[in-house]
């Protein structure tokens, strides 16, 4: 019987944390509000931190409370937050679910018939709600409840895996309960934090990296082409050197 290969390897993992480490992170200030810790978390994945923020800050300019937030037309959400933010539409549908899912069980925009609660049921609660997300919910469970919980989106989730920490067969459904297994309980907020700000750093180069990709491909086309105006050129002259050889024959045999 074959061994099972690890899909965790704690050595790189610890690397990538210990390279972008945060001491100076150990809450969020939307913490302080668990709906508002909510929304901003929704803001948050597979988008950079600064983006999120001013996004948040939009949010509670334009409204007075998060109920009026929870009314407003999907349409309104995407034009506060930015009809260029990624994914802006697809995150705004699916908040308002949860908001409306919220208010729908408790008659208003609250979570806090949460406290008191064991974790084990704070976060059965957040991962039913409709339309939640599951880095979403693992987010709040981790910055607000102390639950042991890992919040990884897509990108955080490709990371993982190219620093070698993943390995490729754990897939993004997988991968927080993966690491919520192989971190201890007390390093959760301290990885979480390394993580997103290496997210925010692969957000921040990867245009930059694309382009670089792109002039490189720009370049190499050019050079392509000169090599085949040369080889096409060179069949030119054998083709016509051909062809004078026959006029030659042909003129020494009349």
């Amino acid at each position: 019987m074959t061994a099972k290969k690890p899909q965790f390897h704690q050595t790189k993992f610890n690397a990538l944390v210990k390279r972008h480490e945060q001491p100076s992170h150990t809450a969020d200030p939307n913490a302080v509000d668990p709906v508002a810790l909510l929304i901003s978390s929704f803001l948050m994945y597979d988008a950079p931190t600064h983006m999120a923020e001013a996004a948040m800050q939009k949010i509670r300019s334009a409204t007075v409370d998060f109920n009026e937030f929870r009314v407003s037309l999907v349409e309104e959400m995407v034009h506060m937050i930015g009809v260029r933010y990624p994914r802006a539409e697809e995150r705004c549908k699916a908040l308002r679910r949860v908001l409306y899912d919220i208010f729908r069980h408790h008659h208003k925009v609250s979570l806090s018939h949460l406290e008191g609660h064991p974790k084990q049921h704070i976060r059965a609660y957040l991962d039913n709600l409709d339309g939640m997300i599951a880095y979403v919910s693992n987010r709040v469970c981790l910055l607000r409840y102390g639950v042991h919980a890992i919040p990884v989106d897509q990108t955080t989730h490709e990371l993982l895996i190219e620093e070698g920490a993943l390995t490729p067969t754990v897939s993004l459904s997988d991968a927080a309960g993966v690491l919520e297994r192989n971190i201890r309980a007390g390093h959760g907020l301290e990885s979480y934090f390394a993580l997103q700000a290496a997210a925010d750093k692969r957000h921040a180069s990867g245009p930059k990296a694309a382009s670089k990709s792109a002039k490189a491909d720009k370049a190499a086309k050019p050079e392509k082409s000169a090599k085949a105006a040369k080889a096409g050129s060179k069949s030119a002259k054998s083709a016509s050197g051909a062809t004078r050889t026959k006029v030659i024959a042909r003129s020494k045999g009349k």
